[in-house]
Parts: C-alpha cells; sequence; structure tokens
C-alpha cells in the first residue's frame, strides 16, 4: 500500500488505518483527535517516523508474549486486535491502552521523562542501545504508573538492568539473547517482592544470559579497551562519574 505521497505506507501507518478504518467517520474523528494525534505529537514528527514501528512491536510483545519481526508488526496487530478479550472491549478501549504505553515509551526511550532523576536512568540506558530492553521496562512503568512498583524501586530496577548490559557488554557477552530474555522478563516477577524479584531473576540467568559478577567485571575491565569499546562513552562517562563520588 502506498500514500498520498507514493510512499510505502509504514507499520504505523497500516496499525493507524487498521484502528480507524469501519469506524463511523464521527468515532474515527473523536479516535484521531483524542488518541492518535496525541500519540503523534508525543512521538514528534521524526520520531514518530523513526520509533512508532518500533514502539508497537515492544507494545505487541508485552502484550503477546511473542516478538513480531518488524516488518510484520501490522500483521501481529491485526491478530492481536481479534484476539477476542480485546475484541470485546472494543476498539477505543485498545487504542487508548496503546496511546497510555507510548507515553511509557516516550518517557523512556524519547525523554519526555518528567522525573529528574528517572530521566537520567533512562538517558543512560538510552546510551547503552539496547533496545531488547524496552518491553520490560514498559511493563515496569506501568506497574509504577498504577503504583504497584514505586518510584524508588523503579529506578533501583532500571539501574540493575543497566547494570546488567554494561556488565555484559564489558565482559564480551554476545547481546543476542537480550531479545528473548526481556520479552518474557515480566513473568517470572513476584509483585509482592517486586525489585528482590528482578535481582534474582537476573542473577540467576544461566551461562550465557548470565550477569557477570563481581570478580568477573573486574577482571575483564583490567584488560577490555575501554577506548575501542562499543559503549565507549557511557562506560567513561560512568566511570568519571563513579570516581567522584569516590574522592
Amino acid at each position: 500500500s502506498m500514500n498520498s505521497t507514493g510512499k510505502a505506507l509504514s507499520q504505523a501507518d497500516l496499525v493507524r488505518n487498521y484502528v480507524l478504518m469501519g469506524l463511523e467517520p464521527e468515532h474515527q474523528s473523536q479516535l484521531y483527535d483524542d488518541y492518535w494525534r496525541p500519540m503523534e505529537l508525543a512521538f514528534g514528527q521524526k520520531g514518530y517516523t523513526d520509533y512508532f514501528d518500533s514502539f508497537m512491536r515492544n507494545y505487541l510483545t508485552v502484550k503477546t508474549g511473542e516478538i513480531p519481526r518488524i516488518g510484520d508488526v501490522y500483521e501481529a496487530f491485526k491478530r492481536y486486535a481479534r484476539k477476542p478479550g480485546v475484541m470485546d472491549s472494543g476498539m477505543e478501549a485498545l487504542v487508548a491502552d496503546i496511546r497510555t504505553y507510548a507515553d511509557y515509551f516516550c518517557a523512556m526511550a524519547l525523554d519526555s521523562e518528567k522525573d529528574n532523576i528517572l530521566k537520567m536512568a533512562f538517558q543512560d540506558l538510552r546510551e547503552l542501545k539496547v533496545d531488547a530492553a524496552w518491553p520490560f521496562l514498559l511493563v515496569l512503568y506501568h506497574d509504577y504508573k498504577q503504583g504497584i512498583l514505586s518510584a524508588a524501586d523503579f529506578l533501583s530496577a532500571t539501574r540493575l538492568i543497566e547494570s546488567y548490559i554494561f556488565r555484559r557488554a564489558v565482559c564480551a557477552i554476545p547481546t543476542n539473547s537480550f531479545t528473548k530474555t526481556f520479552a518474557t522478563f515480566y513473568k517470572v516477577l513476584d509483585k509482592k517482592r517486586y525489585l528482590e524479584s528482578i535481582a534474582a531473576h537476573l542473577l540467576e540467568l544461566p551461562s550465557y544470559r548470565r550477569f557477570p559478577d563481581d570478580d568477573e567485571f573486574q577482571r575483564e575491565l583490567k584488560t577490555r579497551d575501554l577506548y575501542n569499546f562499543r559503549n565507549r562513552s557511557y562506560g567513561l562517562r560512568r566511570f568519571e562519574t563513579h570516581a567522584r563520588k569516590v574522592r
């Protein structure tokens, strides 16, 4: 399918068209004005083009536990939208839910977080460029907004994930397991002991998915050339911050 300028429709365009298709014109306008347009504005023009498909992929991963390929987001969305529970709630409820999660995503991935301490944590996480963590972080953000996870524990959880990603990078452990690790992480959590169970699960991950312990991390750190390292700017900045605190 093409848009009016002759460009192929993005997954986001296809999802939007599907959402609005078949509705009465008045209802169409209302859904667009109340939910879809605010999302476009929240992402910004460039952000919407660059990140909305990725956001929808993460949203669907959260909702279904399955990770669609980026080019299959629209098909995966249709399957999800046709599930009995989702269909019964109606299209407006679905679009409202997408809008809610889009706000979470923009806060974390596009720097619109209002809480300065969380904002800094998200900036550090973005610098590590591990998009695979977003589905899990969307779940955490949702629970934070629902009051299930305190702000302090949400911050600690975010820093734990950051540590997991960075330690593995220093230890040169391949990142290809991240997608599956984070896609279903939330399913093993005990939300009564939220932060503890995140830490416990990370520490229990086996072999190639492991959380490097202090010994492994420090050993690798001594030999790793941080100037020729994928996360160089992040690593050097964090070490500098740590050094300042220690002084």
